[in-house]
């Protein structure tokens, strides 16, 4: 049985490559408005104010997230996980006034997870939800379309995204970034705002 050092630097390196360490990309230039893929906004389980908790009335459509706006995009493999968690998602919340300063209209917080517990994630790490907005691909659908879906289940997650990072503007991809070190992601994303 291997040590559990070897088991974490395994886990490790799963979450940081997928499956195979392919380095499928979104060239530069994608216009990701004309995707059909939806996504979910985050959201708590119990909605107050008799909002819905129905799919169809959370989905947003790329179009909504992307034209007419420069976003700044962050994909984690997993909510609630560990490089997720201490590595990728705070640098981005340290940032996230600076993102703003330089005409990011906003930042998007990316996983293939359900909606429910995407916000509680980020409820739990202290967010802002008017600074990261999360959003959820409940099917992994947007992630499969861009082929940046890998097989997670070595890890007991099953089918997740690639870690990645991309600036959007009105639709169209302007930088991309398959992310080795989750820590300096946000101020390589910055630079190219």
């Amino acid at each position: 049985i291997a040590s559990k050092s070897v088991r974490s630097g395994l886990s490790r390196r799963i979450l940081s490559r997928g499956d195979s360490g392919a380095k499928r990309t979104i060239a530069v230039g994608t216009d990701l408005s004309s995707s059909s893929s939806t996504l979910q906004k985050a959201r708590p389980w119990h909605v107050e104010d008799g909002k819905s908790n129905l799919a169809d009335d959370n989905a947003v459509a790329m179009t909504a997230l992307f034209k007419g706006k420069k976003v700044a995009v962050f994909g984690v493999p997993a909510p609630f996980t560990g490089t997720c968690t201490t590595a990728h998602y705070p640098p981005y919340q340290k940032l996230q006034d600076e993102f703003k300063a330089k005409g990011v209209d906003e930042i998007v917080c990316y996983s293939v997870a359900d909606p429910y517990a995407h916000f509680n994630w980020g409820k739990s790490m202290g967010n802002d939800f008017d600074k990261i907005s999360f959003f959820a691909d409940v099917d992994c659908a947007w992630a499969k379309e861009y082929e940046l879906d890998r097989d997670y289940a070595a890890v007991s997650l099953g089918t997740r995204s690639a870690r990645f990072s991309m600036v959007v503007e009105d639709g169209v991809v302007k930088s991309f970034n398959m992310v080795e070190e989750a820590e300096q992601d946000a101020e390589t994303l910055l630079d190219q705002v």
